[in-house]
């Protein structure tokens, strides 16, 4: 039984429906989390026979945040943001991008640039993947195997870092070019569903292009943004007009319906004085 997302559904199903739903974190969250980060130190920058380029971070005012057409740094001093402009300018004129101003201000460093094809760069951090973080071996292996599946999708490398700092356990990153969109959602991203239960992966291969299926419950993916909603309800026709009325939300919201798929429970679920017996799992676009 998908026991995770049944109770966060059974938590949730007297709140009407509305467009917070398809909300996950927010840029701001994102930032949140790496405003307070401490201090990496780039150790190396070697070309790769690909192009990119890779090597060893280890301070964290390096470490870019990609948004829109910009790198965002979290830097303590001006000092600090000078050094990631330093480092960063070249990268993005070696992938034929310009860069047309920097700003510093309360410890936040942006770094604005342009490029001529409407292409941006965008991060992939693999601290959330399954992998063995006491090899080095197994990490690089897996940031390898991201590169190959960037490269086959026509999504540009542009630099690919083994992250080396305490507040992260060892990971790393890859950095890329895709196409600019309006809706960040939409864009032609390296991502990852992970929602704490089983995935469909069968629903959602001919939608994205499957990078990896690093667990049962996690999916490493190229594509546009997925979503995903649990329904739970007492019987058939109640489960089958939960999903309708989804569908339904999601084409109002100019969200992409992909697919559903509706179980029977193994053993009844109960919340006070409602028992669910079927669960559909929706799949949608951003």
């Amino acid at each position: 039984m998908k026991r995770l997302a049944i109770a966060a559904v059974a938590f949730l199903s007297a709140a009407n429906l509305s467009a917070a739903e398809l909300n996950g974190l927010s840029a701001a969250d994102v930032k949140a989390s790496k405003i307070e980060a401490p201090a990496p130190v780039l150790e190396q920058i070697a070309a790769e026979k690909c192009g990119h380029v890779s090597g060893d971070l280890t301070k964290l005012n390096l470490f870019a945040t990609a948004s829109r057409s910009q790198l965002i740094s979290h830097s303590k001093t001006e000092a600090e943001f000078q050094e990631f402009i330093a480092m960063w300018t070249p990268i993005l004129e070696k992938f034929g991008m310009r860069v047309v101003s920097t700003e510093y201000k309360h410890e936040l460093g942006i770094l604005k640039y342009e490029s001529p094809d409407g292409k941006v760069v965008r991060m992939f951090l693999g601290e959330g993947m399954n992998y063995d973080a006491l090899s080095a071996e197994a990490m690089k292996k897996e940031q390898h195997m991201l590169i190959e599946a960037l490269e086959k999708q026509g999504l540009t490398p542009v630099a690919a870092f083994m992250i080396k700092n305490e507040i992260f356990r060892p990971t790393f990153n890859v950095y890329y070019l895709t196409q600019a969109n309006e809706n960040p959602a939409h864009e032609i991203q390296l991502r990852q569903l992970k929602y704490g239960d089983p995935i469909d992966f069968d629903l959602l291969t001919n939608s994205v292009t499957l990078v990896e299926k690093d667990a049962d419950f996690s999916m490493v993916y190229i594509g546009r943004q997925l979503g995903f909603k649990g329904k739970l309800a007492a019987d058939e026709a109640g489960i089958a007009a939960k999903v309708a009325d989804y569908k339904k939300f999601l084409l109002e919201n100019k969200k992409e319906f992909i697919a559903a798929k509706v179980t029977k429970l193994d053993e009844p679920f109960v919340v006070g004085d409602q028992t669910y017996r079927y669960y559909a799992a929706l799949y949608f676009f951003q």
